[in-house]
């Protein structure tokens, strides 16, 4: 058995509930115990341990910890004056990105009293653009430290999301949306299964609409993982997935990753300025809508502003774009604002839904 801190660390699935005494009476090194499945995770110092745990008939499935990371993006250019690109509105920038997505119009919603948990590197509390939206959150990796964003990929997902009208700076998809970090990856963007699961039920627990992910998980789905964003969704709570960064040229094959690969997971795919598909975005069957993905400008740590390019930037207006859907339709349900927000895309394809970009370009 490989080494983690004494041992190896394991989730384990159980068919009804799970057996929280069996490990303490084996002595094992209890990491968390899920609230809404089924589920340990534990850190195993022995084979002996771990077939005893395995003669139990309730459990159904044992994964054996795995890392994680951010999808690989790419930094365009930081800018840290106030003025990233022309286009303004009451002092402030409305990118072309968020405009796309709002189709040119006025807005009526601004994503009022909607919970969003952006499932990342934190975000910059401080950061003026985010600061009066932001309302909580949580650090998994380190417990009763602060989710600050020590990375800068949380903070510009958030600006995109979520950017406030103040007269400075930029201004996000919705920008009366509450942000919550829930910090699952260190300042190198690497986490592990673990605590992405935790993320998620923390952000069940706390009542969260939309859990937006921009995370690299491959291609094998782990089941844990799965039913967690299962009962995400059966509780009424989008759960958003950036595609993956890892599409060919060509478009061609099955480049879709975990989470987005998920099927209650919304997967999504990015778009250049042209509404082409970006070279970079993952294709596959499990693509479900697509949004501006290239030379983004959003919020950056330390007051700044920067273009990035990924998955990650176009899954950040898809989150946008369903806050405001749940601010105009609160008594809808999951289903119906899902039917909504897929019937409002711009089709991109002659043949209508695609593996390269879904249904085609989210729009409110």
């Amino acid at each position: 058995m490989e080494s983690h801190q004494g041992g190896q660390r394991f989730t384990f699935l159980y068919q009804n509930e799970s057996r929280v005494e069996r490990f303490l009476e084996l002595g094992c090194q209890m990491e968390y115990v899920g609230c809404y499945t089924p589920m340990i995770t534990a850190t195993v110092s022995s084979w002996k341990q771990m077939r005893e745990i395995e003669k139990d008939s309730e459990l159904v499935h044992v994964e054996s910890e795995s890392s994680l990371q951010l999808l690989p993006y790419e930094l365009k250019k930081v800018y840290t004056k106030k003025r990233p690109v022309k286009t303004r509105q009451k002092g402030e920038v409305l990118p072309w990105n968020i405009r796309r997505v709002l189709r040119g119009k006025s807005r009526t919603f601004t994503g009022k009293g909607i919970k969003v948990g952006i499932i990342d590197t934190g975000i910059d509390f401080s950061h003026p653009d985010l600061s009066q939206n932001v309302h909580g959150g949580v650090n998994i990796i380190e417990p009763g430290k602060p989710p600050h964003d020590l990375n800068g990929h949380g903070t510009h997902v958030s600006g995109v999301i979520g950017a406030a009208v103040n007269q400075l700076g930029i201004i996000g998809v919705a920008p009366d949306v509450s942000l919550y970090a829930i910090k699952v990856l260190n300042k190198k963007g690497v986490g592990s299964l673990s605590d992405l699961v935790r993320g998620i039920e923390w952000g069940i627990s706390n009542n969260m609409d939309i859990l937006n992910i921009s995370i690299s998980g491959g291609k094998v789905s782990p089941v844990a993982l799965e039913k967690a964003i299962q009962v995400a969704t059966r509780r009424g709570i989008f759960v958003v997935a950036a595609a993956g960064n890892a599409g060919q040229l060509s478009g061609k094959g099955d480049t879709v990753e975990v989470p987005a690969r998920v099927s209650n997971a919304i997967a999504v795919a990015a778009l250049s300025k042209s509404n082409k598909r970006a070279s970079f975005s993952a294709t596959g069957s499990t693509v479900d809508v697509a949004a501006p993905g290239v030379k983004v400008v959003s919020t950056y740590p330390g007051m700044k502003y920067a273009a990035l390019s990924g998955t990650s930037m176009a899954a950040a207006h898809v989150s946008g774009v369903l806050a405001l859907f749940k601010q105009k339709h609160p008594k809808a349900s999951h289903a119906t604002i899902l039917k909504k927000l897929f019937a409002s895309t711009k089709v991109l394809s002659s043949s209508g839904r695609n593996s390269l970009t879904g249904r085609g370009l989210v729009q409110f």
